[in-house]
């Protein structure tokens, strides 16, 4: 009972915060007037008798995560309605503008009176949460009126709260889940431990998605004048913490070859570290500057394929990014040493396809091979290219699943 009421203290404060914080910060403010306009983005249904097949994530990439799943739901069974909802406005944005066709909401603050609202009027005949998001409210609504709900591509660590002495408040709202498709048996083992055993390892449904996006065609005539004919080096996700390593690797590059730096927030980038001079992709021509800085977003996953090999930042900090997206064009990757949280970092750490930089000795001898032993780099795009295929093809086992068990 303690658990509940502190659990609904901390939604009211956290509401309160945000309202707070939203005179001064733009996405706060986004996220507020989101919320305001539920009710208005709800009555945009495509058929507004039919039941609703609902995909909720976080943000963008749990989004991309989840859009392969979706699509072929969507081929499978049109009938539906699909609706997609975002705990923030980042998310919310970008499929607006990518996917305008698409029918989207934010998702409603977690109390009872809002949630239950929100299911009522959308009518949902099941609801798909990409990797996490376990709102306790929403769950136990959703139960409570037999809805099924089922976590894709879920990934359990021991130290979530759910694995805790103090998480049995917590550890109630997954028995909520009609069936929990997960990455790994880690996170199986960890479910099994809780006595949850509706779960199948499933995999990684970024797999399905990357690969769609790699064979997608991609031209861009000023990322083409840029490249010419040189080789390319690119480091996507760049913060200020991978600048250090980010200037031993681009002093050990050949001057015929060109670079490309993706920062993780793309306003106001401080690119001062440079020690020799760059142009910006908004404002670029061909230009003599070996360094274009891609001060833009949404094609760095298909930028990855011009490279010759790759750096990943996030991991002089809490995480890598998206590993995924750059293996998909199957080249050497360099990150930071904070990956561990991440089990495709980790696999593809232990294949020898990505490597971690620590030092500057072990970095200098990676340098020398990938620039200069063709054997090495062919290696790693063999091991690249079979770790991608064997983790395809992970939505059409979902759906396959769901209909054995008649869920759908």
């Amino acid at each position: 009972m303690i658990q509940s009421f502190l659990y609904s203290l901390f939604i009211r404060v956290y509401i309160a915060g945000i309202f707070i914080y939203a005179f001064v910060n733009t996405k706060a403010k986004k996220w507020i007037q989101g919320r305001a306009k539920i009710n208005k983005d709800i009555q945009q249904k495509k058929y507004p008798n039919q039941e609703t097949i609902w995909f909720h994530s976080a943000s963008v990439g749990e989004f991309e995560q989840g859009f392969p799943l979706l699509k072929k739901m969507r081929t499978l069974y049109p009938s539906y309605n699909y609706l997609i909802t975002f705990f923030s406005p980042s998310g919310y944005e970008y499929v607006q503008k990518k996917y305008p066709e698409e029918w989207i909401c934010y998702l409603p603050i977690d109390t009872n009176k809002e949630v239950t609202k929100f299911i009522e009027q959308v009518k949902p005949k099941m609801v798909f949460i990409i990797k996490y998001e376990f709102w306790i409210r929403l769950l136990h609504t959703l139960k409570k009126k037999n809805i099924l709900v089922f976590l894709v591509s879920g990934i359990f660590r021991k130290e979530q709260i759910f694995f805790q002495t103090y998480g049995t408040y917590f550890r109630k709202a997954l028995h909520c889940f009609t069936h929990f498709f997960v990455q790994d048996e880690t996170s199986q083992n960890l479910l099994s431990s809780l006595d949850i055993t509706n779960t199948s390892v499933m995999g990684d449904t970024r797999f399905d998605r990357v690969l769609e996006n790699s064979s997608s065609p991609f031209a861009d005539q000023k990322i083409n004048e840029f490249i010419q004919d040189k080789k390319i080096f690119v480091a996507g996700n760049v913060w200020a913490n991978d600048t250090g390593t980010l200037q031993k690797i681009i002093s050990n590059l050949p001057t015929d070859w060109k670079i490309i730096l993706a920062p993780h927030e793309v306003e106001n980038y401080d690119a001062t570290w440079l020690k020799e001079n760059f142009c910006l992709y908004t404002e670029s021509s061909a230009g003599a500057d070996r360094i274009l800085i891609l001060n833009t977003i949404g094609i760095l996953s298909k930028v990855y394929r011009y490279a010759s090999f790759m750096y990943v930042g996030g991991g002089y900090g809490k995480g890598i990014h998206n590993l995924l997206e750059p293996a998909v064009y199957q080249k050497p990757i360099l990150i930071g040493p904070k990956y561990q949280k991440f089990a495709e970092a980790m696999q593809l750490v232990e294949n020898g396809c990505v490597f971690p930089v620590e030092e500057q000795k072990s970095l200098d001898n990676l340098l020398q091979s990938i620039l200069e032993d063709a054997s090495f780099t062919q290696a790693i795009s063999n091991k690249m290219g079979a770790y991608i295929q064997s983790n395809t093809n992970i939505s059409n086992k979902i759906i396959v699943y769901l209909q054995t068990q008649n869920w759908i």
